[in-house]
């Protein structure tokens, strides 16, 4: 059939096609015997074979609608949907008595009750996606009287080629909701086991900070027992030079398990070792004319380094104490040190503003490695 009525649209052409029988079998029939040629209408079809026309026709309807019904009931059931209309198709035949009828799909058969294979037999595929996923057969198990066509009607073979493409449309839907309904499934096992992974992830993450954090208490606490008195001993014991190097060491120790380095390097990507290095020994109270001494350079040197560190961390033009920002900057996360630090370095100094140094004047700057 070229366009599947709808189930409303049945259900009026079924009322309406039972009111006009109601009508000619209200009408009254001439006596006359059976011999007798009955009247004809002007359309040339006599009343009882229109009403034989009607009657099938009624027959036809109520199948489409109530297989529309079965789709409906057993929309989630695939074997109890063809099994139903397996079981409703006898009834829409000119002989309902001697028919029978089979729905052969996905390598399974639907039988009607008394169901028999003979040789008159009217079948209709089943096509899915342009192919033939199954069969619709209706069979008489006796001899019927049969016209110019045979068995069967010419209205019987359009009515089962509409009931095969109806259940190939609801078996195609039912493939397409169960496809849905196990890509549903697997998609919430995935989500669920993405969940289990992510808190996993997590405990074992705050496994590894823990770690982290008792590694790293470990290792201040060992620094602080074991090392720390050896160079405050070694500290006492030089002079000079090599004294300001051992301070500087002590100094860095105690902060070694401090983030400073991790936090300058990570947030101010932009500042070179040796600009690190120098704001270390900047944080640890070193004055310019010290760090100079300690690297080996010239004063200018150290000044202009200072002048970059300020311009990257960008305090320049500012007035803030480098020393005083860079201790503050990891205040919060820094460990207690073992005795009180040095005092910030003042912001006035001996020394003229970068901006008026006389760079053709000034000594070699660059850094020199002691011999």
């Amino acid at each position: 059939m070229a366009k599947t009525p709808t189930r409303t649209g049945l259900l009026k052409e079924l009322a309406a096609l039972r009111k006009r029988l109601a009508k000619l079998e209200a009408s009254p029939q001439p006596n006359s015997s059976r011999s007798e040629t009955p009247a004809r209408p002007a359309g040339g079809q006599s009343q009882s074979e229109l009403e034989i026309a009607l009657r099938e026709r009624i027959k036809e309807l109520d199948c489409l609608y109530t297989i529309s019904t079965f789709r409906e009931i057993h929309f989630q059931s695939p074997d109890r949907f063809l099994q139903s209309v397996a079981d409703c198709l006898p009834k829409s035949w000119q002989y309902p008595e001697h028919a029978c009828a089979r729905i052969v799909y996905g390598g399974r058969q639907y039988l009607t009750e008394r169901f028999a294979e003979s040789r008159w037999r009217m079948s209709s595929d089943v096509t899915i996606d342009g192919r033939s996923a199954g069969v619709v057969e209706v069979f008489y198990r006796k001899v019927v009287p049969s016209g110019a066509t045979g068995p069967f009607l010419k209205e019987e073979h359009a009515l089962l080629r509409a009931v095969a493409e109806r259940v190939g449309s609801v078996m195609m839907h039912m493939k397409a909701l169960a496809d849905l309904r196990a890509a549903h499934r697997t998609i919430q096992r995935e989500h669920q086991a993405l969940q289990e992974a992510n808190i996993a992830l997590r405990t074992v993450l705050a496994r590894l900070e823990e770690e982290k954090q008792g590694i790293k208490a470990a290792v201040a606490a060992n620094i602080q027992k074991v090392v720390m008195p050896i160079v405050f001993e070694l500290e006492l014991e030089v002079t000079g030079r090599q004294r300001s190097y051992v301070t500087l060491l002590r100094r860095s120790l105690q902060e070694i398990a401090s983030p400073f380095l991790t936090h300058i390097s990570r947030d101010h990507v932009e500042l070179t070792p040796v600009e690190v290095a120098i704001g270390t020994m900047i944080r640890n109270g070193l004055s310019t004319k010290e760090i100079a001494q300690l690297r080996c350079i010239s004063a200018a040197t150290v000044r202009r380094h200072r002048e970059n560190i300020r311009r990257k961390l960008g305090l320049r033009n500012r007035k803030a104490n480098l020393a005083t920002y860079l201790q503050a900057s990891i205040a919060s996360d820094s460990l207690p040190a073992q005795e009180s630090p040095l005092p910030p370095e003042p912001i006035a100094e001996d020394t003229p503003p970068f901006e008026a140094w006389d760079l053709a004047n000034l000594p070699g700057d660059e850094d020199r490695s002691p011999m």
